[in-house]
């Protein structure tokens, strides 16, 4: 089993995600629910987490998939403050069920630290290493983007995956791709899509627990349904074309939504 700070699975239910109204504050503003977790790079012990701090995405990948034997970090940043408006969870983020997790301010502080932490990675484990991007928030900018396409040919060691709800047609969308087609076999960013289908590359979301393992051609998330133990067992997003779905998760608690 790969290792985990967070080793028990939550029962996914659709139901408890709980879309804001469109009056809220953190949609308008377009931050997070919890803008004291929001900090600055300088001001953070660190911006690449292990993946073992992240019950669904675990410490490494386990010996026999692809990328075997790579230690998983990951990168937080803030919801909403860094994503497209037409991202079909804009209101149902699940960030909005999120309230511990450490967010770190965009900007030239935190692509400072990236850099500086990446290059410290390609050090350790000159073999290879994954980044997860990005367990809240997106590409800001074209030109962070195309950083990140800077430190795959800087540091060869690098692998990343995440998903995005850019357009594949947009400025920032196009600069993706071309991570992706530049570095095939180390670069998985996968596109968001409302539909569900087959088209490959992309993750799509489903809005209420299937009975089956695959719907409408996608494959559902193993980890949510517990058929592997997190993404570190499975491998799917970096290494099939198909569509995977994710279950819609969000909210866990009661919580005020007012604005």
């Amino acid at each position: 089993m790969v290792a985990r700070r967070f080793k028990s699975h939550f029962g996914i239910d659709p139901t408890t995600s709980i879309g804001l109204p469109e009056s809220h504050r953190a949609v308008v503003e377009a931050r997070t629910l919890f803008p004291s977790t929001v900090v600055e790079a300088d001001n953070s012990p660190r911006v690449l987490v292990s993946g073992a701090n992240q019950r669904k995405i675990g410490g490494s990948v386990r010996n026999g998939l692809r990328w075997s034997g790579m230690p998983i970090y990951c990168i937080t940043l803030e919801e909403r403050a860094t994503c497209p408006r037409s991202c079909h969870h804009w209101r149902s983020c699940y960030g909005n069920g999120m309230p511990l997790s450490r967010r770190h301010a965009p900007g030239p502080a935190l692509e400072r630290k990236i850099e500086r932490e990446l290059a410290t990675k390609q050090r350790q484990h000159p073999t290879g290493f994954v980044v997860r991007l990005h367990i809240l928030g997106d590409f800001y900018s074209a030109e962070y983007a195309a950083l990140w396409s800077l430190w795959m040919k800087r540091f060869p060691a690098l692998r990343v995956f995440g998903y995005t709800a850019h357009p594949r047609d947009s400025v920032i969308g196009m600069e993706i791709e071309r991570m992706n087609a530049t570095n095939e076999g180390r670069s998985y960013i996968r596109f968001s899509s409302q539909k569900v289908d087959e088209r490959p590359g992309w993750a799509t979301t489903v809005w209420s627990k299937p009975e089956t393992p695959t719907v409408g051609g996608a494959i559902v998330c193993p980890a949510q349904t517990d058929r592997t133990d997190c993404c570190g067992t499975c491998a799917l997003c970096w290494s099939t074309p198909k569509t995977i779905a994710f279950i819609v998760h969000g909210q866990r608690f009661k919580q005020s939504v007012a604005a």
